[in-house]
């Protein structure tokens, strides 16, 4: 699918966040994990969710759809055996279901996005699975991946990499309940991405499972005889997601609030301190959990530490190709391991638009021109929803505008991106590709 992005004069409005896809894939773990009726209000209708909700009911699990939530009956400690599971492109949820071979006896994880998903290397949470013996066989921990699992009861200490993503840390630690004896899971070689790991932790204590964390040590244990507790749960709105919407408005003339932004766990709430010290107008309403923002003023460079909201890196350097001087991103060197690497892959379409970029294995720069750019060009999205809201905020403020190429990636994270930016005053249209 082509998105053409026409240049905009302002944008003006209300809108709401999408709900998160990181809780709602926690959440719907859970609650499949959980022996009882959970239940999920709110829920990320994306292609993350729908990728785990099918992989779910292949577990056994019990889900019923309706408009504003996600009824589900969990499987708990017994999970269906299964000889093939398809995580769609999703990082995270292949990591949740990897985990799960645990107990699965003969599986078989595949997916049809070997150019994105398929590129991305397992080998740290696999060695770990290794630990808690499972059988292992991939190419280079890659997919396809196959495992053979025999139940753990737990007790021990296992050791999972996090120089690359928390991730897997986080995929073992969801599982840890279904161990008689609990398990602790050990950090190793640092720690990208703590606060999706803080997130992780944050919802295992609502489903009733307290981790004893030791951050200095990286140490997290699960304590024997835990165990899920059926839950209703409510997904706060989407910090990534809102990140681009935001971006947009801090680039353009607007005045554009965006509600459903709780003040949680989530990274990427980082974003709202990096726009500020760009020096735009934004405010947040603790009450309504919503950010006002005016936007046209001009930006100035800023250092910004993207480990700490590793998703909304690319939303915020959309907004720095506007302002004045070089802003640079740092602890970032992760981005290289998404559905495409969001360094190189990223520079080399924003290269196309004009802007000038620097890139190295930690550090993203971007040179920005208050001037803007002229546009008229076509990038690609690489598979990738982020590059694709960050090329829509650049276009938006472009002199031409621009057309995104493989634009339909957008639904992995936030399939009414376009939508809502239409309810702004944004013109995007959506053609089929020649």
């Amino acid at each position: 699918m082509l998105a053409i992005v026409k240049p905009a004069k302002r944008l003006m409005g209300s809108v709401a966040a999408p709900p998160s896809k990181n809780y709602t894939s926690r959440y719907i773990w859970l609650a499949a994990l959980t022996d009882g009726v959970s239940e999920v209000i709110r829920p990320a209708w994306n292609d993350d969710a729908r990728a785990l909700i099918t992989a779910c009911r292949a577990l056994g699990a019990e889900i019923r759809e309706a408009e504003d939530r996600l009824v589900i009956r969990g499987f708990a400690g017994a999970p269906r055996a299964v000889s093939v599971l398809n995580p769609g492109n999703g990082g995270l949820i292949l990591r949740l279901l990897l985990a799960l071979g645990i107990w699965l006896p003969d599986v078989v994880y595949t997916t049809e996005y070997m150019d994105s998903l398929g590129r991305r290397p397992q080998d740290d949470l696999l060695a770990a699975l290794t630990q808690l013996g499972v059988e292992v066989q991939a190419n280079s921990g890659r997919l396809p991946i196959h495992l053979k699992g025999q139940g753990c009861e737990g007790g021990m200490v296992v050791e999972v990499s996090g120089a690359k993503s928390s991730q897997f840390a986080t995929a073992l630690l969801l599982v840890a309940p279904l161990m008689p004896k609990g398990l602790t899971v050990r950090v190793v070689g640092g720690l990208r991405s703590k606060p999706p790991l803080q997130t992780t932790l944050a919802v295992m204590a609502e489903a009733g499972v307290v981790v004893a964390a030791d951050w200095e040590r990286l140490s997290f244990t699960v304590p024997a005889g835990a165990r899920y507790q059926a839950r209703v749960y409510r997904v706060p709105g989407d910090y990534p997601g809102a990140a681009a919407l935001l971006a947009a408005a801090a680039v353009l003339p607007s005045d554009v609030r965006v509600s459903e932004l709780y003040p949680d766990a989530q990274g990427e709430r980082k974003v709202l301190d990096g726009l500020v010290q760009m020096g735009v107008d934004l405010s947040y309403d603790y009450d309504g959990k919503t950010v006002s923002i005016k936007g046209g003023k001009p930006l100035r460079r800023i250092r910004f530490n993207g480990d700490e909201a590793t998703d909304a890196v690319l939303a915020l350097a959309a907004a720095a190709a506007f302002a004045e001087g070089e802003t640079s991103f740092y602890n970032v060197g992760n981005l290289r391991f998404k559905e495409s690497d969001r360094i190189g892959d990223f520079g080399a379409e924003l290269r196309k638009i004009g802007v000038c970029v620097e890139e190295g294995q930690e550090e993203l720069i971007i040179k920005g021109s208050p001037a803007g750019y002229g546009g008229g060009v076509t990038v690609d999205a690489h598979h990738d929803h982020r590059i694709i809201m960050a090329a829509t905020v650049i276009g938006l403020a472009s002199r031409q505008g621009l057309c995104i190429r493989g634009a339909e990636h957008i639904s992995k994270s936030f399939p009414d991106f376009f939508t809502t930016l239409t309810k702004l005053g944004a013109s995007i249209e959506l053609a089929e590709e020649s």
